[in-house]
């Protein structure tokens, strides 16, 4: 009978202290993009915004849209994650956002730089 309330007691406990939910991360970015295609040099910039869901328990990040990263660090104080040829990297403690891309197609070569800052909430419903 004891050890039935001490586990009864235990997961009563678990419940008061809900596990995180995934946070909604809605970053605001200057991405400049350089397109080399033979001699000629193209680079332009603009304002994006990238939305990330962080599951802090199961250490996942995907896209808002549900596209998952590949998790290369998660912890206190740093996320990095890929997809693709991009590569993503979080800092929480100051909230930035740095990620870049290369492509390279016959002789075009497309490379973007971003970097930005985000703000953290509850995910939005789906």
């Amino acid at each position: 009978m004891r050890r039935g309330c001490t586990v009864l007691l235990l997961a009563l406990a678990d419940l008061s202290h809900p596990a995180l939910a995934r946070t909604y991360l809605n970053c605001t970015t200057r991405e400049v993009v350089i397109v080399n295609e033979s001699s000629e040099e193209l680079l332009s910039t603009k304002e994006t915004n990238l939305s990330f869901l962080v599951d802090d328990v199961a250490k996942t990040v995907m896209f808002a849209d549900g596209t998952a990263l590949t998790v290369t660090r998660f912890d206190d104080n740093w996320l990095s994650a890929s997809r693709d040829d991009s590569s993503y990297a979080f800092d929480r403690r100051n909230g930035t956002l740095s990620y870049a891309t290369s492509t390279t197609n016959g002789r075009v070569t497309t490379v973007i730089i971003g970097s930005g800052r985000c703000e953290s909430g509850p995910a939005p419903a789906r």
